[in-house]
């Protein structure tokens, strides 16, 4: 078996030498990454060399790394984004491609996404869930480039999940529907065809919802404009890892998605991540997350 995990996570370098100044309101305590009031284990999330374990233990020639969604921090402006590239470029080998990190809602997003693909370093980007709507500059330049856009759901605020763990065991689903649907709803997809999307955990609730949007259309609800192609051709459109955790979801996955948009994805090193991934799904995000190297104008 050979091929690629598209969902895995490292803490940058950068970041922790950062976290050890004091800077960026990040500390280090008790062995953990501490930034906006949530704790990240140290541990394999610092470690290179264990995701590099890993990917030996699965047979892969590789895995895709993005950050920890708590790295986002899309409210921490352009710096913020240029201290989390350098750590991925760090991290960059021929086993570990690397996803930039945009300052989404800044107005340089789309020069930094250029920026980014003319490096060759880069395979893509990872965005989180802020609202997603009034980014057509970052879709155009990411369109020009059939960017790999891997869209990993970032914490909820609802006070409701507080409890069972359920910020992430029903908050993150959620959130992964929110931005698909946000997507789609602004006709995305039918727009910005060369994007590709690549949604995380199975694309979260958008599967189980995806008929219930063309509903929507179909009456003419309040709010919602008329779509350059259906629901289901826009949801097609979009990739998805496979941790699911759930053999009916996964079929339900391939028959939304179809099965060569759904690819293996671990979530390494978190609890709710995989023991494992598939070879056959693997191998479908080798070209795909192939490093950018793309002149493209941001204009």
């Amino acid at each position: 078996m050979a091929g690629w995990d598209v969902h895995t996570h490292l803490i940058p370098p950068t970041v922790l030498t950062a976290a050890h100044r004091g800077e960026y309101g990040l500390s280090i305590d008790s062995g953990s990454l501490v930034v906006d009031g949530q704790r990240l284990p140290l541990k394999r999330l610092a470690d290179p060399a264990a995701l590099l374990q890993w990917i030996a233990e699965q047979d892969l020639d590789g895995a895709v790394v993005s950050v920890p969604p708590a790295l986002f921090r899309y409210d921490a402006g352009v710096e913020w984004a240029e201290l989390v590239n350098q750590g991925l470029r760090e991290l960059a080998t021929p086993q570990l491609r690397v996803l930039g990190q945009l300052p989404l809602l800044d107005p340089t997003a789309p020069a930094v996404a250029a920026s980014l693909a003319r490096e060759g370093v880069f395979s893509g980007f990872a965005l989180g869930t802020p609202d997603l709507a009034g980014l057509d500059a970052v879709w155009r330049v990411l369109h020009e480039l059939e960017a790999f856009t891997l869209i990993h759901p970032g914490h909820s605020d609802d006070k409701r999940l507080h409890s069972f763990y359920m910020s992430n065991l029903l908050g993150n689903p959620y959130e992964t529907g929110l931005a698909a649907a946000s997507l789609v709803f602004t006709d995305v997809p039918g727009r910005f065809p060369g994007i590709r999307f690549c949604l995380c955990h199975g694309g979260g609730v958008t599967a189980a919802v995806a008929g219930r949007w063309q509903r929507g259309v179909q009456t003419a609800r309040p709010g919602i404009e008329e779509l350059s192609m259906p629901v289901a051709e826009a949801v097609r459109s979009f990739y998805v890892d496979d941790l699911v955790h759930d053999e009916a979801m996964l079929q339900l996955l391939v028959r939304t998605f179809g099965a060569a948009h759904v690819l293996a994805g671990s979530d390494w090193p978190f609890p709710m991540g995989s023991d494992g991934v598939v070879g056959s799904r693997a191998l479908a995000a080798d070209e795909l997350t192939v490093p950018l190297a793309k002149e493209v104008s941001a204009e």
